[in-house]
């Protein structure tokens, strides 16, 4: 009888656990949906954007050869693709969160980690191509390769002292600007996200 007991009282524990995190699953769903709704729609909107941007960069090069020669176009038939896959991957991410409605509490917090992991990438992706830009922008000058990047004339007569320092200042202004951009489309709605995740611990 004294077994039998301790084992209703253990499947009535059990339950009431399984419960409060249903409940609390649920309403993090619940609370999660505006975050999750606003970064859809501005990932949508890239993942829309940047394949017409890759379009029409395409007809542009056909129509005007000397475009081939440019390092930014090249650099552009690179960075357009791969950004448009992240953005891709991103709504794919969402998507699952929000459908998912049989996700237990593990899953979706596995879910909103690798989403938050994902923008920060890109975030630091984006500096770091910057900064390549700018060792192989002072490469072609120092190599006289003028002709694949349009106006590199204007930047070599500029003293090094002084380009350093323009470097410098696109380094700090892209920065803060990507910051700012980054915060304002996508970073407030992953910060409720991480607030949500710090929930359910």
């Amino acid at each position: 009888m004294e077994l039998d007991h301790l084992k209703n009282n253990w499947n009535s524990i059990s339950v009431d656990l399984n419960r409060k995190e249903f409940d609390i699953v649920s309403a993090t769903k619940k609370e999660m949906e505006s975050p999750l709704s606003d970064l859809k729609k501005a990932s949508r909107k890239q993942v829309i954007i940047l394949p017409l941007i890759f379009a029409f960069l395409v007809v542009m090069t056909s129509a005007a050869p000397d475009m081939k020669h440019s390092l930014f176009v090249w650099m552009a038939f690179i960075v357009l693709p791969l950004t448009s896959i992240y953005y891709y991957l991103n709504l794919k991410l969402i998507n699952d969160l929000e459908e998912n409605n049989g996700s237990v509490k593990s899953d979706i917090q596995r879910k909103v980690k690798q989403l938050i992991s994902n923008n920060k990438l890109y975030l630091n992706v984006t500096r770091a191509i910057i900064l390549i830009l700018i060792i192989v922008t002072e490469l072609l000058i120092q190599n006289n390769r003028m002709n694949l990047i349009p106006g590199l004339e204007i930047i070599k007569s500029i003293i090094l002292p002084l380009r350093l320092v323009i470097y410098a200042g696109v380094i700090g202004i892209h920065y803060f600007l990507s910051r700012y951009t980054f915060n304002l489309y996508f970073g407030k709605y992953l910060n409720q996200l991480k607030g949500l995740l710090a929930e359910m611990k």
